[in-house]
């Protein structure tokens, strides 16, 4: 995966970490990740998985959002004070 493509996974895992969906995450050596969630499992995808994985977490996460079931903390976000 070039180093443009892998900007997207990393970008939305860091959306999920900020709006606490998940724990952290991390790139592992060889171009892997670990995702770590909140029951403490430490899940290790490859980057093509993690690239799936992240996708899929994503859009739960927007659906989510969309149907109002949760509100994005959003910096900045006037709405939320």
């Amino acid at each position: 995966m070039s180093a443009a493509g892998r900007r997207y996974p990393d970008a939305m895992l860091d959306v999920l970490v900020y709006e606490n969906v998940l724990v952290a995450w991390r790139r592992t050596p060889l171009g892997g990740y670990l995702i770590v969630s909140h029951e403490g499992e430490e899940i290790r995808l490859t980057a093509h998985h993690a690239d799936v994985w992240t996708r899929g977490a994503f859009a739960v996460y927007l659906a989510l959002v969309d149907a109002r079931r949760i509100t994005p903390r959003i910096p900045g976000d006037p709405a939320q004070k």
